[in-house]
C-alpha cells in the first residue's frame, strides 16, 4: 500500500511539474522509440492557383454571436497549429501557426487509436489473430485468473464495451487517465485494472482498452509495437519523415503509451487517412483488408456499442458517409468519401469546443468547395 501511494505521488509530481493537463511539447519528457520511414513517396500535391477556399465560416462563439470570418482567420482564433484540405491528392489549403511548419512534428492523442485499431485488422489479416471475436486471454494469458475477464474479446477493446474499470477525468492528477498518460509502469498498471461490469454491458471510452490491444500486438507481433507500426503501415506508405512513439519508461520494460502520444508529421498523418479513403489499399497494395475498413468505418450497435462510434473512428455524418479520427485540443483527422477529402486538424490548449463544434465547421468548408 505503502509502494501504491508512493508511486502515485510521483505520477502526481510529474503531472504537476510540466502543467497537469497534457500538451503538445509533452512528448518531449518520454522515452521514445522511432519508427523509420523510406524513401518518402509525395503523393499530395500543390494547386496550381489559388482554390480561395473558406471565404465565409460561419462561426458562432459560447455567447451566441454568429459571424463570418475566413478560414485563415478562424485557425488563428482557435488555437490551430497545422490545418490541411486534402482533395483528390491535392492540397487545397495548408496552413502552420505558433511556429509550426510543415516540417513539424505534431502529437497526437487520441487521434493514434485508429492507429491501433489499424494493426489489429492487419494482424487479423495476417493470421496472427483468428478474429476480433476471439477472448483476449487467449492472447494474454496472465489476465487468465482474473475474475470475469475470460469473457472479454478483442472486439470488446475496439468498441470500449469491455466493463473495465478506469477513470478519465484529464484535470485530475490521480485518475487512472493520469496514471497512464504520467506514469512509468504501464505493464503493472494493466495487470492492475479491475472490472465495472460485465462486457458487453456498456460503451464506455477508455484509454485502458487501447492499451491492452497495443499489448497484443506487442504478443502477436514478437516485437515492439513501434516495430510493427513500421514495417506494416509507416514504410509501406511512404511516409515523409520517420515518426516516434512515448513509451512509460527508459528500459527493457517500456511499452508504448497506445492511446496517445505518436508523433508525426500533419502531412503523414494525411497519409493515414487516404488507405482508409482507397479502402485499405495503396497504389495497388492492399495494407489492411477491405473488409476492416469497412467494418471500422460503419456502425454497428451490437453488444450495446455507441452507433457513432466503432474500432476506435468516429462515425458521421452518415448521410455522407464520413469517418474520423479525433484527439484532445480538437485534434481531427477527418475523412468525407464523398467528395474524396481528408482534413487534418492540430491545435494546442483549446478544450471548450465539443467534438461536433469542428464537424460543423469542416461541414461548412466542404459545402463550399465546387
Amino acid at each position: 500500500m505503502i509502494f501504491f501511494i508512493c508511486c502515485s505521488s510521483c505520477n502526481v509530481f510529474r503531472s504537476l511539474r510540466h502543467g497537469g493537463i497534457p500538451s503538445q511539447s509533452d512528448y518531449k519528457h518520454f522515452a521514445q522509440r522511432v519508427i523509420a520511414n523510406e524513401a518518402p513517396v509525395y503523393y499530395f500535391h500543390k494547386p496550381i492557383k489559388d482554390s480561395h477556399l473558406g471565404t465565409k465560416i460561419g462561426l458562432v462563439n459560447r455567447d451566441f454571436n454568429g459571424t463570418n470570418v475566413s478560414l485563415d482567420s478562424f485557425t488563428t482564433l482557435h488555437k490551430t497549429i497545422s490545418f490541411l484540405i486534402i482533395r483528390n491528392d491535392t492540397i487545397v489549403y495548408e496552413r502552420y501557426n505558433k511556429g509550426y511548419t510543415s516540417n513539424s512534428f505534431v502529437s497526437s492523442f487520441s487521434m493514434v487509436k485508429p492507429f491501433v485499431s489499424t494493426l489489429i485488422g492487419i494482424a487479423i489479416d495476417e493470421g496472427k489473430i483468428k478474429s476480433e471475436n476471439d477472448l483476449i486471454i487467449d492472447y494474454l494469458p496472465e489476465f487468465k485468473n482474473k475474475i470475469g475477464w475470460d469473457k472479454i474479446t478483442i472486439k470488446n477493446l475496439l468498441q470500449h464495451t469491455s466493463g473495465i474499470r478506469f477513470t478519465d477525468n484529464k484535470l485530475n492528477p490521480v485518475s487512472d487517465n493520469a496514471e497512464f498518460y504520467w506514469g512509468d509502469n504501464l505493464r503493472e498498471k494493466m495487470l492492475n485494472l479491475k472490472l465495472e461490469y460485465p462486457p458487453n454491458t456498456k460503451f464506455k471510452y477508455s484509454s485502458e482498452n487501447t492499451m491492452l490491444l497495443g499489448y497484443i500486438i506487442e504478443k502477436v507481433s514478437g516485437g515492439t509495437i513501434s516495430n510493427y507500426l513500421e514495417d506494416k503501415i509507416w514504410k509501406p506508405l511512404g511516409m515523409e519523415a520517420p515518426a516516434t512513439w512515448s513509451l512509460d519508461r527508459d528500459d527493457d520494460k517500456a511499452i508504448e503509451k497506445t492511446f496517445c502520444c505518436l508523433q508525426a508529421r500533419a502531412i503523414d498523418f494525411a497519409k493515414f487517412g487516404r488507405l482508409y479513403l482507397n479502402g485499405g489499399n495503396w497504389n495497388g497494395k492492399q495494407i489492411v483488408s477491405k473488409r476492416w475498413v469497412e467494418l471500422s468505418t460503419h456502425s454497428d450497435p451490437s453488444g450495446n456499442n455507441k452507433h457513432f462510434y466503432n474500432n476506435n473512428w468516429g462515425i458521421g455524418p452518415l448521410k455522407y458517409g464520413s469517418y474520423f479520427a479525433v484527439g484532445l485540443f480538437g485534434q481531427y483527422l477527418y475523412i468525407y468519401p464523398e467528395k474524396k477529402i481528408i482534413i487534418v486538424r492540430f491545435g494546442d490548449a483549446e478544450t471548450s469546443y465539443h467534438p461536433n463544434y469542428w464537424q460543423e465547421v469542416f461541414l461548412q468548408i466542404i459545402d463550399q468547395m465546387k
